[in-house]
């Protein structure tokens, strides 16, 4: 789903439906205006337009306030010098708020993280980051702490900074030709990179619930009184059959991969330059696995796009084999993280994540993965 930021302004978002129907129009040249900008408010998880134009207006009227003493905290925590200005609020992600902060060193996005982004997981990530970099793939600059950690505990919270960076959105779906190719070519500067590694791949891409699980999750979903929950019953079948495509991975195949280099880790810069801002999910993968999770995020939703997929693969260069098991890691982790927003939309952590699951879970329900999907990606 595409995260509105938390200061969401119309006119852009009436700009980034033109740019929508431009490229609606490559595939139906008939498309409106109108079902365009249907289209975008379906990415940010609304009904219609008038709906996300709504939503906008309530944002505008309750700008998020920053926890008493956060900016004077973070900018201890990281050096970053005295606050001159009241910091803002950026947007709401699966880890928390981000928050612009100004300080007479500059400006900084300070960003939550997931409690297993440790140090030790965030260097892993500086390190391939930074040979990317190398390499011509942009990417915003991290901080380091006084003590030289990239993650600092600030008021219970785990936390990076990053300098600040003038970008745009990230790209809305159906993707452009012109931004496929480039999300192919920095798919292609990392594989070529192969830096090797001997760490497993993350349980996370790999471990798979079984059907008690998620009968268990269709019972709890039915018990809070969603009104999805009879589209949960109707994809459960659909579900388990994926978890049924399974690969063989050859450790020595693995190499260090962003691992989640997906169109809501990215901003557009100018003439559309693509700037990858999340490396913190960084591990073990093989170029097959990770192309096949990437083709399933950029060009099969919101359903599958031809010239964005020959766009892709043209930048990336030469394509490895492909079959249905190249997108077992796709299957897990898509997997994974519907039932992790099932479940948080059932029973939030506070009004926040409420929100933000809730679109998240009808997100998934609306556009699931399936078998026929891949296969079609295959053709």
């Amino acid at each position: 789903m595409k995260l509105l930021p938390d200061r969401p302004s119309i006119e852009f978002l009436r700009k980034e439906a033109k740019d929508l129907l431009a490229v609606l129009r490559d595939s139906a040249p008939d498309t409106s205006l109108a079902e365009a900008q249907r289209a975008l408010a379906a990415e940010y998880g609304l009904r219609d337009w008038p709906a996300l134009k709504a939503e906008v207006e309530r944002r505008a009227a309750a700008t998020p306030a920053p926890p008493d003493g956060l900016a004077p905290s973070l900018a201890g925590a990281f050096g970053l010098g005295e606050v001159t200005a009241e910091p803002r609020p950026v947007s709401f992600t699966a880890m928390g708020r981000c928050w612009e902060l100004t300080t007479d060193r500059g400006r900084w996005l300070a960003v939550t993280v997931f409690d297993w982004i440790t140090n030790e997981q965030a260097e892993l990530g500086a390190r391939l980051r930074d040979a990317a970099v190398a390499v011509g793939v942009a990417a915003p600059v991290a901080v380091r702490s006084p003590r030289g950690q990239l993650i600092e505990s600030v008021q219970g919270e785990n936390w990076r900074v990053h300098e600040w960076l003038e970008v745009g959105p990230s790209p809305a779906l159906p993707v452009s030709a012109a931004v496929a190719r480039r999300a192919g070519t920095a798919y292609g500067k990392l594989h070529a990179l192969a830096i090797p590694t001997e760490t497993p791949m993350s349980p996370y891409v790999v471990w798979r619930r079984d059907a008690t699980e998620w009968e268990k999750l269709l019972e709890r979903a039915r018990n809070a009184g969603k009104p999805w929950a009879s589209r949960l019953e109707e994809l459960l079948p659909v579900w388990l059959d994926l978890q049924t495509i399974e690969a063989e991975v050859d450790p020595g195949e693995l190499i260090v991969c962003n691992s989640n280099l997906i169109p809501t880790h990215v901003r557009l810069g100018r003439d559309d330059e693509l700037i990858v801002m999340e490396w913190d999910f960084t591990g073990s993968m093989t170029p097959a696995l990770e192309l096949g999770a990437a083709l399933t995020q950029w060009v099969m939703r919101p359903t599958v796009n031809s010239k964005a997929l020959a766009a892709f693969r043209e930048g990336y260069g030469e394509w490895p084999a492909m079959d249905l098991s190249s997108f077992s890691v796709a299957i897990t982790g898509w997997l994974n993280w519907a039932h992790n927003a099932i479940c948080e939309a059932i029973d939030p952590q506070d009004s926040d994540h409420a929100e933000f699951a809730e679109r998240e879970a009808v997100g998934v329900l609306d556009r699931p993965m399936t078998r026929a999907g891949l296969e079609q990606l295959l053709e």
